[in-house]
């Protein structure tokens, strides 16, 4: 997926996921009719060596490594597609962010995404920085991304701002992939010393990614900042719509995509010393099954 374009790109998280069941085939097609950039899925492993399109790392208590990818369609409510066919239906339409979940299969992934989409239309993530580095061992022109979340910095340490591309450069990653808490548009002007990645990652022309950007005015503001180079939605139809007002006003004014927070606005982020969502695990906690 290229980057550096006027306005970001939009990624349809886990497809149109308000609009139809996330990860499933009905929300990848959704977020393609509704103009999406490309969509974001994530994909997993199941015990007989299925990749799977699936989120979490079990399914009601049982981990997908101890199950079966037919006791995983037992265990759903909506079959969990696998990676074949969402590329297959993606392929020649949209592009694909491909995050991968765990180390482990990530030849299996490149093998299946490289034979359907040509490098500018495909994008891998981790959370894990051994699933970038394997990437770009295996396929060192593969585009990949590292994603962070707030659990994973903390800003005590006095390197909170290079932190983040001192972990990308290290895994060889091409970008970042950032939560909005870690990157916000606006910031209070008593907080001006507080760490700023959008500025930084505009210092070190390093691009970077905003998920999960949802509602009207955090999807103008972000939409807006030629920081950022793409942001993660559930709201793809609104993004795009935004994305066009926001162009076509541009055209109309003759002025410019904002580059940057203004003085004097209102903070709209979670405060610097956010201690919230840490990064996903490996493996969900084991619990007993439920019989359905």
């Amino acid at each position: 997926m290229a980057v550096g374009t006027s306005l970001p790109l939009v990624i349809a998280h886990r497809g149109a996921s308000r609009d139809a069941p996330q990860n499933t085939p009905a929300a990848f097609e959704a977020a393609i009719a509704m103009g999406a950039d490309a969509v974001e899925l994530d994909v997993r492993r199941t015990s007989d060596g299925v990749l799977v399109v699936h989120h979490n790392a079990s399914r009601r208590g049982v981990p997908l490594v101890m199950l079966t990818y037919s006791g995983l369609v037992r265990l759903s409510r909506h079959e969990p597609p696998t990676l074949d066919t969402v590329l297959d239906l993606c392929a020649g339409r949209i592009a694909v962010d491909i995050e991968v979940k765990e180390v482990g299969y990530e030849a299996e992934v490149i093998e299946e995404a490289s034979r359907r989409f040509p490098r500018d239309r495909l994008l891998y993530t981790s959370f894990e920085e051994p699933v970038v580095s394997t990437i770009k061992r295996l396929d060192p022109d593969a585009r990949c991304g590292l994603l962070l979340g707030p659990g994973r910095l903390r800003s005590r340490t006095q390197r909170y701002e290079g932190l983040p591309f001192d972990l990308a450069e290290r895994c060889g990653a091409d970008l970042l992939a950032v939560h909005q808490w870690l990157a916000p548009v606006r910031r209070r002007v008593r907080r001006a010393a507080a760490p700023d990645l959008l500025a930084e990652a505009q210092a070190r022309g390093f691009p970077i990614m905003v998920w999960t950007v949802d509602g009207p005015q955090r999807l103008r503001a972000y939409l807006a900042d030629g920081r950022v180079a793409g942001i993660i939605t559930d709201l793809p139809g609104l993004a795009v719509e935004t994305r066009h007002e926001l162009q076509s006003g541009a055209h109309r004014e003759g002025t410019k995509v904002r580059r940057g927070p203004q003085r004097g606005d209102q903070d709209d982020s979670m405060p610097p010393h956010v201690t919230g969502p840490t990064r996903p695990p490996l493996h969900e906690q084991v619990r007993p099954v439920t019989p359905r």
